[in-house]
């Protein structure tokens, strides 16, 4: 199922999605989602990072429990990885 979208972009915007769907001969909303999906996929895993480190904080403040440096560098090359992803994904 598909729905329509009202959206209000400056000129700049409009003009250069115009010009890319031209160039790849697709629709502009097939050009959005194909640029859009990965974007989104990057902020939601964002949003999910920040929640997880903001449980742990919040964790660590009421219980002083912690993690070893370890498993720091461990969560934070995870991170990594994934933001490895999200970025091969946006470059095609």
């Amino acid at each position: 199922m598909t729905r329509q979208l009202n959206l209000r972009v400056n000129d700049e915007f409009a003009e250069r999605l115009e010009r890319l769907s031209r160039k790849t001969g697709r629709s502009m909303a097939a050009v959005l989602e194909t640029i859009g999906s990965p974007a989104f996929e990057a902020a939601e895993a964002d949003i999910q990072f920040e929640a997880a480190a903001l449980a742990a904080w919040e964790d660590y403040e009421l219980t002083g429990t912690h993690v070893s440096a370890a498993a720091i560098e461990t969560l934070f090359g995870e991170a990594l990885d994934q933001a490895k992803a999200v970025a091969e994904k946006l470059r095609g």
